[in-house]
């Protein structure tokens, strides 16, 4: 990009072994996964119960009703008549129907319902299998990406401990420090890596405990996709309506309705009848033809004793029983909910605490970098315990998190459904940082950016306000601020006032991204130079770091190694950076065409935790412009696509706006935006703000 000062000798060379490999991991959503759940053999056992008393339940159902009933008999008789004793044989049989009566039906019934009941229950313990496994699998999914973002912590934190081991052992080496210093350096750092042990192990366990609750083995080269937090959940009176509705209550439930017919009891149902009507068939040998009889009769039977006493029938006991113990476990649920509640707050609290530690060490360092370069004999070993104090709540940070999202998923399970919140503020994950984005911050949904390659002016107080008000004049609410060698030379000087700067701007409700850019650092020697320079600038609260790094410049055609190296440098960057990294470049590489390629740039980044470009495409051809850029922001969905323009006189005249108005580029400003607006596109930067100044300045001086 033009206009930009060369930051090639800013640092002395620092010797880091880095071994990089742009890997390509797909990013799996937890809720991906429990949309794809299978069920496991726990809750296909309970389905096949389901089915069992299914079944038990038609066979009860087919006993309710007419039954038919027969018989054969055959014997030899002897009878006394009034002529004396008759002896033959004889056989017979009879055919018949039954149905039962009063008692009896009423205790058929009540078969039929008992077994109505168990189905409900065998239904409503399914679905708390599936609840229980659905946890599971939220849980699981929370260790994995623990894993994941202690593995990101490990990787920047292992550059660290070496530059902190090489620093302190130089200084030993010339006698400025004691081997006791030395020796408590190493022994915290190593203390502090205790964690990073096994990790692939780790994650490779919990991988596969998440295809089996899962259904099915997660594919290769796939990582967990953090969750906002949201970060005011409703009182706890709001979320009681939905206990109702838990797999535990409704069993209780269940059992309460499908006893309610059996509890109220007559006097006739303690008698058991029933009637029939049988066809008969007889034979005698003594005597020539047969008998036939068609029998229709009631029959009862009751107990002698309490026919008319009042007594309770068991399915009233029953049916109270089910009723406190649904009033048991509804106030256990309640009671759980009202401490995940309070454990999910308090949780929310410490994240807000980290991020204040934070800002305290970001803070000390600062002043501490400060202090030595005034005494650094007695500042040195302050800066390393300050060092090892951002690493320790780094670490911390992600446990708090994990605690936390661990206690969301908890009420995600005891309400599986929307949640009841207060508001939808969240607050967001940061692996840049280790930290959470301020919830309070609310980026543009459109950007106007202004690239400053030279600050001096906004650094100077006496122009601060002049500069900012010309921004915000002119429409701009994003700068990509940059800084010449010398101000790098004199950061640890200047850092408060930048520091101030970033404020005042943020108080104009401006984005303020540090501007870094030199083509030397994409190659594997430079490489640790830009690295260096990251870390001088990370106490600094900027929002993003956003990177110049031109492959064209380094000579073209550009071969592969080259874009190899490209990603080997967003990747490192990625990994030590405390803010987010974000991206510009030619169109050329984030052509809708790029995702057939062999090295496709774009299908890249969002596994380097890089999901916003810049793409430059300097033309005058309008309509051109907003084809191209269109078909670039349509390609790459999963990117915040921005467009680069030029004002600058150094370019050809179809490369720059250079020739327009003030009121030229405003109205080209909004025809850009509602047209490419459309396709998603996320902004529009100009290169750059000095050009633009002069054309706003020199508009204001025509008479």
């Amino acid at each position: 990009m033009g206009g930009r000062p060369s930051m090639q000798l800013l640092l002395g060379s620092v010797l880091i072994a880095i071994a990089l490999s742009p890997q390509q991991l797909m990013a799996v959503s937890l809720q991906s996964l429990l949309d794809g759940m299978h069920d496991t053999p726990a809750t296909l056992a309970s389905q096949h119960e389901e089915q069992r008393i299914d079944a038990e339940l038609q066979q009860r159902r087919a006993t309710a009703g007419w039954s038919l009933f027969g018989g054969v008999d055959s014997g030899r008789f002897r009878e006394v008549e009034t002529t004396g004793i008759q002896e033959f044989e004889g056989y017979g049989a009879q055919l018949g129907l039954r149905y039962p009566l009063l008692g009896s039906m009423q205790a058929r019934k009540a078969s039929v319902t008992d077994a109505r009941v168990s189905l409900a229950q065998a239904q409503q313990m399914t679905e708390l299998s599936r609840a229980e496994q659905r946890m599971l699998l939220r849980q699981t999914y929370i260790d994995w990406w623990q894993q994941q973002a202690l593995d990101d912590w490990c990787a920047r934190q292992r550059i660290k401990a070496r530059d902190e081991h090489d620093r302190v052992a130089t200084r030993v080496m010339h006698k400025e420090l004691r081997l006791s210093e030395e020796l408590w350096t190493q022994q915290r750092w190593r203390s502090l890596m205790l964690p990073c042990g096994n990790l692939q192990q780790r994650m490779a366990q919990l991988e596969q405990r998440l295809g089996y609750l899962h259904g099915k083995p997660l594919a290769a080269d796939t990582k967990a996709q953090v969750e906002a937090l949201p970060l005011e959940p409703a009182p706890l009176q709001q979320w009681l309506p939905l206990l109702e509705e838990h797999p535990a209550l409704q069993v209780h439930q269940a059992e309460q309705q499908g006893l309610q017919p059996l509890t109220r009891e007559r006097w006739s149902d303690r008698v058991d009848a029933s009637f029939s009507l049988a066809q008969s068939y007889d034979r005698r040998t003594d005597i020539g033809g047969s008998g036939s009889g068609l029998v229709a009769a009631i029959t009862f039977e009751t107990p002698l004793t309490g026919i008319a006493d009042s007594r309770e029938t068991p399915a009233a006991a029953q049916q109270r029983a089910a009723h406190q113990r649904y009033l048991d476990a509804r106030q256990s649920l309640a009671q759980t909910l009202e401490l995940t509640l309070q454990q999910y707050r308090q949780q929310l609290d410490s994240i807000a605490l980290r991020q204040l530690q934070l800002d305290y060490t970001r803070q000390l360092i600062l002043e501490q970098q400060e202090r030595q370069r005034i005494n650094n004999a007695s500042e040195f070993m302050g800066l390393r315990m300050a060092r090892l104090e951002q690493a320790d709540i780094g670490l911390e940070l992600i446990n708090d998190w994990h605690a936390a999202w661990s206690l969301l998923a908890e009420l995600e399970t005891l309400a599986e459904q929307q949640l009841p919140l207060l508001s939808t503020k969240q607050v967001e994950w940061s692996a840049k940082a280790d930290r959470p984005a301020p919830a309070s911050h609310q980026e543009p949904g459109w950007r106007q950016s202004a690239y400053i390659w030279n600050s001096t002016l906004l650094l100077d107080k006496r122009h601060r306000e002049q500069q900012i008000n010309a921004l915000t004049s002119a429409g701009f609410n994003h700068v990509y601020l940059g800084f010449d060698a010398e101000q790098v030379a004199r950061l640890e000087q200047l850092s408060p006032n930048i520091e101030q700067l970033i404020r005042q701007l943020r108080q104009h409700g401006f984005i303020v991204d540090l501007l870094l850019g030199d083509p030397a650092w994409i190659s594997a020697e430079n490489r640790a130079d830009l690295l260096q320079l990251i870390d001088r600038f990370a106490a600094l609260p900027f929002d993003h770091l956003h990177l110049d790094l031109e492959v064209e410049q380094l000579g073209w055609p550009v071969p592969d190694t080259r874009l190899v190296d490209w990603l080997q440098t967003l990747e490192a960057v990625s990994n030590v950076s405390p803010w987010p990294v974000t991206l510009v470049g030619h169109h050329r590489w984030f052509a809708p065409t790029a995702r057939g390629s062999g090295h496709c740039i774009p299908c890249a980044l969002p596994d380097l935790d890089i999901d916003a470009v810049t793409i430059m495409l300097y033309s005058t051809a309008e309509s051109s412009v907003i084809e191209r850029t269109a078909a670039i922001a349509d390609a790459w969905p999963e990117l915040k696509v921005s467009l680069a323009q030029s004002v600058e006189s150094t370019l050809p005249q179809e490369n720059s706006w250079q020739g327009s108005s003030h009121g030229e580029l405003e109205a080209l400003n909004a025809r850009l935006r509602r047209q490419l607006g459309k396709h998603d596109l996320a902004g529009l930067a100009w290169q750059d703000w000095q050009h633009y100044l002069n054309i706003i300045e020199a508009g204001s001086q025509v008479p």
